[in-house]
């Protein structure tokens, strides 16, 4: 695997607290550990225990949105404690995402139990909630699918990693060899001006079946009526993604954010199931993926993709599919969380 970032290599400079140096382990990958998991549970949730489980850990997920819905802030909290009191883990992988789900007594009952605990965001939260901030100094590590982030709880004095998104190589995967690909898909939502790069992902999909017509299907919430019929696929849910991008020749992709080493996980799945793959330009795409076309403008993604469908890719979607599913699984994921517990 390429050499990452410098920014996603752990060179923590910074004071590190004491809940931090209080919680070391030995080598998760020298024996197993007991793993609590309160992350945001759905279909493709499943990798992140499974690949836990696949490495001999034992694992309990915490489903914290179901239990949301009937208890408030401090029962949600009381229950989580409880169950990972009850569970006694070794490693905890939080995934939150949202305000006011724990306070500083969830890390700090882990911390009890001398619990390695991880907060992980896979998306962006920009700017920066303080909230993060705020609860950092109690987890061993706070981890980010960007660079930025993760700089910005470093310079706050508190450990921080780069973890990207993983995919699920079970769900997502290159088709039969002798399989009919054909098209050009887009996968994702329309947030209009919600984002940064919400007008430039409009004029993407704009110009994309402007140009190719019926050679181009665009999926996801908020399209209807700003794309001829013919191609607006409609809403699609994961993982029934899968097998559009395993039956599509050409995956366009432009994020909502443009951040040092992030890409929703979209490019993941899209080159994971063989896509040839047309792709906004961030910082790492050519270390993460060297066959992925990364284009700095959306002339140049629509070029890019006219090219590819009149030329040919010269298997750079089997190569994408090598790439990802060697170096990018949640398998992969895990065995990099193992390491910060050294």
């Amino acid at each position: 695997m390429e050499k990452p970032l410098d920014w996603a290599v752990c060179s923590v400079n910074a004071r590190i607290v004491s809940l931090q140096s209080a919680c070391l382990l030995p080598p998760a990958h020298q024996r197993h550990v007991r793993v609590f998991l309160p992350i945001i549970w759905h279909d493709l949730a499943c990798g992140v225990q499974r690949a836990f489980a696949d490495r001999g850990h034992d694992t309990l997920v915490f489903d914290w949105q179901r239990h949301q819905r009937a208890l408030d802030r401090e029962q949600l909290e009381a229950r989580m404690i409880e169950t990972a009191r009850a569970f006694r883990p070794d490693l905890a992988f939080c995934q939150f995402q949202a305000p006011d789900v724990i306070s500083e007594a969830f890390p700090l009952a882990l911390r009890e139990q001398n619990c390695f605990a991880v907060h992980w965001c896979g998306d962006v939260r920009a700017p920066l909630p303080a909230w993060y901030l705020r609860l950092a100094p109690y987890f061993a590590v706070t981890s980010f699918s960007n660079g930025p982030d993760c700089d910005a709880v470093r310079a706050a004095g508190c450990r921080s990693e780069f973890l990207q998104i993983g995919v699920d190589d079970r769900l997502y995967h290159p088709p039969h060899p002798e399989s009919e690909r054909s098209g050009v898909v887009f996968i994702g939502n329309n947030w209009l001006n919600f984002y940064p790069e919400g007008r430039n992902r409009i004029r993407t999909v704009q110009a994309l079946a402007a140009a190719l017509g019926g050679d181009f299907r665009v999926y996801g919430q908020g399209w209807s009526g700003l794309v001829p019929s013919r191609s607006y696929g409609g809403i699609l849910r994961q993982p029934a993604d899968a097998e559009v991008y395993r039956s599509a020749r050409i995956a366009v992709g432009w994020e909502h954010f443009r951040r040092a080493g992030y890409a929703s996980d979209r490019l993941l799945r899209a080159t994971a199931c063989g896509c040839t793959v047309v792709q906004r330009h961030y910082d790492g795409i050519d270390q993460d993926h060297p066959h992925v076309i990364a284009v700095e403008t959306v002339e140049e993604l629509v070029q890019a993709t006219c090219a590819v469908l009149q030329q040919g890719d010269a298997g750079s979607g089997l190569n994408n599919a090598h790439g990802t599913l060697t170096n990018h699984t949640w398998l992969r994921r895990v065995k990099q969380i193992e390491t910060w517990l050294s």
